[in-house]
């Protein structure tokens, strides 16, 4: 075993030795380069020319009468080179390393040599002013910052072998309005297209994995065409399309991160993927219009914030097999009707706070835990049903104080003592016996007879419209004036 990492370590000392050995230092009047005595390769390291506004990189140098292909363009090899404009590359290059031409602000264009198969890391970042791109036909991969921050490109090709677009690849750059990638593309890295403002994306059919973030805040994003073989959905992929109208999600998913879908303040309705068993926390947070969905009965799990804020949405099927419903999953939203399904064990704090069109609620017996301001700030909400003989837990303010003055409380009728004992439900004024108020309606005049502001409801309260009660004055019968 000593034997062989001896061998080893001296076979790689060799090497580097030579390497050492065989790699040299050349200039021209515009270029410094290395070059490989060896394998017969140069490659550029740099320019004398920092002020040039256009630069060719010659095909090929001649060191003692020995030519040298120009095969690479070394690492920052022409960055910061403010004032450049055009740049011509040798159809001899196969390899263009990290950050060559980063941050030349006024490069309007360019076209990389079709041996090239990968455009590395940060390679034209912060080209301000490039416009037209025209990628090798052999690419095979675009890596990471690779043109983030190019805030100006019009004309770009997709070649048809490119299969991988890394993470930041297109951050915050410009782009044209539509994005067809390449049928060989099967990942689309972290935060890769977010911010460039692309109106629509087609994805292709074999594409598998979209990373974090990979098509968020895109401001003009209307529409993306997600294929079926698409089965991993990052975190906040399409957070922020503020266009987007509507979603339908492949049939089968392995996973959908959270908050993919959070404040697409535009999007109408979705088609959920019936693969999904559990709708993740804040999925569909700040869709102020979203007002359909439907999700498959076999769903779970309702994360917190779920539907937060989800102005529109008036009506909302719960799905049977529905467990849990997070933290303020449903929160300032608007829905009108809730029917809880048969099985439901936790309702999370403040889940439906603030629905202001509520007015009735069934609690079923599975319900073990409510939180804190659940179903507060419900003005209308009059009649609550729970149809568990033991009171489950209540969080603090459950309900709101109006709410426990005014509304009905129903629970079995074995259990009125239980819930009249039990921590917060005992706020409830009335449980099972709430009086309809007539009683304490006042006769009216006969000058009052046909006046309305003299009607009332029935808590005995003055009406605040035309509808209401009014108690005869002659013979006390209660008059509905509808």
């Amino acid at each position: 075993m000593k034997l062989t990492k001896l061998l080893f370590l001296a076979a790689a000392f060799v090497l580097l030795t030579s390497n050492a050995v065989c790699a040299a230092d050349y200039s021209d009047s515009n270029f410094n380069y290395k070059y490989n005595k060896t394998q017969k390769f140069a490659r550029v390291e740099s320019t004398k020319k920092k002020t040039a506004t256009s630069l060719t990189i010659p095909s090929k140098i001649t060191v003692d009468g020995v030519s040298y292909p120009v095969t690479q363009i070394g690492d920052y090899a022409l960055s910061d080179l403010h004032s450049l404009k055009t740049i011509t590359i040798p159809s001899s290059v196969t390899e263009i390393r990290s950050g060559a031409f980063s941050n030349c602000f006024e490069l309007r264009s360019v076209t990389i040599p079709s041996k090239v198969t990968k455009i590395a890391a940060d390679c034209f970042s912060m080209c301000l002013a490039l416009s037209e791109v025209n990628l090798p036909k052999n690419l095979v991969e675009i890596e990471s910052g690779a043109f983030m921050y190019c805030g100006k490109i019009d004309i770009i090709n997709w070649p048809s072998t490119l299969t991988k677009v890394g993470e930041y690849a297109f951050f915050d750059s410009k782009l044209p309005p539509f994005v067809a990638l390449p049928a060989a593309c099967v990942e689309v890295g972290a935060e890769a297209f977010r911010g460039t403002d692309v109106e629509m994306f087609q994805l292709p059919s074999k594409m598998t994995s979209i990373g974090y973030m990979a098509f968020a805040d895109n401001s003009n994003l209307k529409g993306i065409t997600m294929p079926a073989s698409v089965n991993s959905i990052g975190d906040y992929a399409f957070f922020g399309n503020v266009e987007l109208l509507e979603v339908t999600m492949p049939q089968t998913i392995g996973r959908l991160g959270e908050s993919a879908f959070e404040r697409c303040d535009k999007l109408n309705h979705v088609i959920w993927s019936p693969s999904l068993s559990v709708v993740p926390k804040r999925t569909f947070f700040q869709c102020y219009e979203l007002e359909w969905i439907t999700l498959p009965d076999h769903v779970t799990s309702i994360g917190e914030l779920a539907f937060s804020e989800c102005y529109h949405l008036k009506e909302f099927h719960f799905p049977t097999q529905l467990k849990t419903i997070g933290d303020y999953a449903f929160d300032d939203s608007n829905l009108g009707e809730v029917l809880f399904p048969a099985g439901l064990t936790k309702i999370g704090a403040g889940a439906f706070n603030a629905n202001s069109r509520l007015e009735s609620l069934t609690i079923p017996a599975s319900v073990a835990e409510i939180g804190s301001q659940a179903f507060n700030n419900n003005p209308h909400l009059d009649i609550i049903k729970v149809e568990s003989a033991t009171p489950p837990i209540l969080g603090a303010d459950g309900f709101h104080q109006y709410t426990y003055f005014s509304a009905l409380l129903v629970v079995p009728a074995q259990s009125v003592m239980a819930y009249k004992r039990a921590a917060e439900w005992c706020n409830f004024q009335y449980i099972n016996d709430r009086p309809s108020g007539i009683e304490l309606i006042p006769a009216a005049t006969e000058e009052q007879a046909d006046n309305s502001s003299e009607l009332y409801d029935l808590q005995g309260r003055k009406a605040a419209s035309e509808r209401g009660f009014r108690v005869d004055p002659c013979t006390r019968s209660v008059i509905l004036r509808r």
